[in-house]
């Protein structure tokens, strides 16, 4: 709802929109189909991680516990084992696994670039966020600017991925959007314009079974909003 929007009226628009918004729904549904069929409420068979470039089958185990397990096999086999008809425990134990693996690509491959582009940042942080690939901010008494990247991320292909890397490292010299921001990025990433428009769409990498859990997309850079936290690679619509 916009601000300052007669909440009273709601009950009416949705009335009047109920076959507008049933048909957006299908559609959308339609779509997501295309792109991603397997239910989301189902174990996936595999997982492709385009930034790494590796495809993880998954062997289901059926088990009466309660717990969770995951176990890596050679051959890039994840035997997941324990009550598998419960979507929410085997999500959650995909995703602190995905967690884990984004931060033994991610970390490095940040060092890298850093050390390339010879660029300082502080602590970085990996975890599942709901609206940004990436972020930057300065807290405070903190010597170099905080990274957060998105566990995501590893679905992503690697341009777009170290398009974010880049995105983020350069916000650590300037936190805005400014066009001195943008003159500092160019010089490392040229397309980098182009690739802030790829990552408009690039959610659709994402498995439905993930987005599950992800209710608001990750969508491309956007002006700063409340300081000193500004929107980054993936800022806020």
């Amino acid at each position: 709802m916009p601000v300052g929007f007669d909440r009273a009226a709601i009950p009416t628009l949705l009335e009047e929109k109920a076959r507008w918004i049933e048909r957006a729904g299908r559609e959308v549904e339609a779509q997501r189909a295309l792109l991603d069929p397997w239910p989301h409420d189902r174990l996936p068979e595999k997982i492709e991680l385009l930034a790494v470039g590796e495809t993880w089958g998954i062997d289901a185990v059926w088990t009466d516990g309660r717990r969770m397990l995951l176990r890596e096999h050679a051959g890039h086999r994840l035997a997941v084992s324990g009550p598998i008809g419960e979507a929410a425990r085997w999500r959650s134990a995909l995703k602190r696994w995905l967690a884990d693996k984004a931060g033994t690509t991610l970390e490095p491959w940040v060092e890298r670039e850093a050390s390339t582009h010879r660029l300082r940042h502080g602590p970085m942080t990996i975890r599942w966020q709901k609206t940004r690939w990436g972020s930057c901010s300065r807290r405070a008494g903190a010597a170099k600017p905080a990274l957060s990247l998105n566990a995501g991320l590893l679905f992503l292909p690697p341009h777009l991925v170290r398009y974010v890397l880049l995105h983020e490292l350069c916000h650590t010299t300037r936190m805005d959007h400014s066009p001195a921001f943008w003159k500092r990025l160019e010089r490392i990433e040229p397309e980098a314009h182009a690739l802030r428009e790829e990552l408009r769409s690039a959610w659709h990498y994402v498995p439905s079974w993930l987005e599950a859990q992800l209710p608001t997309q990750p969508t491309a850079a956007a002006e700063p909003t409340v300081p000193p936290r500004f929107d980054s690679a993936a800022g806020r619509t």
